[in-house]
């Protein structure tokens, strides 16, 4: 009889327990929800040799930027953070750099340099991440990989050179002749072979192509060889100062500096920024983007307000903090931005991958870039936004480039397969 007392208490306590916990589970505080946030990369060149034009105010815009839009309700509410390494323009680094960015969750990378965007490309491709570059060779229009350039490549911007010199050449007797000085690398030598093939349906000679390192200590030798070719013009094919400064250091010690009409082809602004004298009064440079004095673009003044915001006060009316670069950072970061937008708004948060963001940037067509560069239109097999760049030329007593064009697309396209081609 015990027993059975027992036995019907253990149930009935048991019984007790098995109804009490629901409600003690309820009473328990819930475990906070993780952070939504949406992670990109970015590759800068805090160090190594073209940190003098890619450093630290590149990253301050970057910062700025995605704190200004943080600070404006992120994506549909969901914070961004961004990712950065220093990569040092070195191709090891970039990889490394890029698989830290992969296992930290990011699905759009941006690597600011060609160097670093054509490491990192085939791995993104193969990982499905998406790459959003400033990059400038014909391999990174390629639509079987996941790189999309705001920019014309270097086949680009030599043709718009020639079509530039050709427009403005006076001399009826001949030919005029563009040199080349770039580094020696596969960047300054893969345009070389359609710039040719352009210049000789065009009627314009080119050549000699010259290379030298980086950091140059001599360019003599290079610069008599352009000298006794008798160029007209030399398009200097730099992502720095020191190379460009170098060269027309040397070049006014053999009396060429004005003998020869000097074309700086990346941003020109980054050529001449403390090296005024060096660079000399009416160089010429070739950009696709916009410098600080524009102040007439909408773009230059939402970067100075930002800039302002969250760097110092002055930064909203000094202009070193608005050099090339950080007209090329302010582009990448609208088309993230824009695209991180559209791909959460098709799929939502947590649907959120690398194809996604491969599917919104693909939805662009004539994008309002905000006058920093012409508009962009990408797709299924079109991996360049827009191929527009407009002449400068230099006003030492000014102190500042002043554009000598209007926005020029360039008369060589690519096409489904990524092939150069023109009429």
């Amino acid at each position: 009889m015990k027993n059975r007392k027992l036995v019907v208490l253990v149930i009935a306590l048991v019984t007790i327990a098995l109804v009490a916990i629901p409600v003690l589970g309820a009473c328990a505080p819930k475990a906070p929800e993780k952070e939504k946030v949406i992670k990109v990369g970015y590759l800068i060149d805090l160090t190594g040799p073209v940190s003098p034009s890619l450093g630290k105010n590149t990253l301050a815009t970057w910062l700025s930027n995605y704190r200004d839009a943080n600070d404006k309700g992120g994506i549909n509410g969901v914070r961004i953070e961004v990712l950065w390494e220093d990569y040092a323009f070195n191709v090891d680094r970039a990889v490394a750099a890029y698989k830290k960015f992969k296992d930290g969750g990011a699905y759009i990378v941006h690597p600011i340099t060609t160097l670093a965007a054509e490491a990192i490309t085939p791995l993104a491709t193969r990982d499905k991440i998406l790459v959003v570059g400033n990059s400038t060779t014909d391999k990174l229009v390629d639509p079987t990989q996941w790189h999309y350039t705001l920019d014309p490549t270097y086949t680009q911007m030599f043709a718009n050179v020639i079509d530039y010199v050709k427009a403005t050449w006076k001399d009826t007797s001949r030919k005029p002749r563009i040199a080349q000085i770039g580094w020696d690398a596969p960047l300054a030598r893969g345009h070389v072979e359609v710039a040719e093939r352009y210049a000789a349906k065009v009627g314009v000679d080119v050549g000699p192509w010259e290379y030298i390192p980086m950091i140059p200590l001599d360019t003599t030798p290079n610069l008599l060889r352009i000298r006794d070719a008798k160029a007209d013009y030399v398009v200097l094919q730099f992502g720095n100062n020191v190379s460009s400064v170098s060269v027309l250091r040397d070049a006014q010690k053999l009396g060429l500096r004005d003998k020869i009409i000097w074309i700086n082809g990346f941003q020109p602004v980054n050529a001449a920024i403390g090296n005024w004298e060096a660079v000399g009064d009416g160089t010429l440079g070739i950009s696709d983007t916009v410098f600080g004095e524009e102040t007439d673009v909408p773009g230059v003044n939402n970067l100075f307000d930002t800039l302002g915001k969250y760097i110092a006060p002055e930064a909203a009316t000094k202009k070193p903090y608005f050099d090339g670069t950080t007209g090329l950072i302010t582009r990448a970061d609208l088309v993230v931005l824009e695209t991180l937008k559209r791909a959460v708004s098709k799929v939502g948060y947590d649907k959120l991958d690398g194809q996604a963001a491969k599917d919104a940037i693909e939805t662009f067509k004539d994008f309002d870039m905000k006058g920093l560069t012409a508009p962009l239109t990408y797709g299924p097999t079109r991996r360049q936004g827009q191929s527009a760049q407009r002449l400068f030329k230099l006003d030492f007593n000014a102190k500042r480039w002043i554009p000598s064009t209007q926005w020029i697309p360039s008369n060589i396209q690519y096409d489904e397969q990524g092939k150069a081609t023109f009429k």
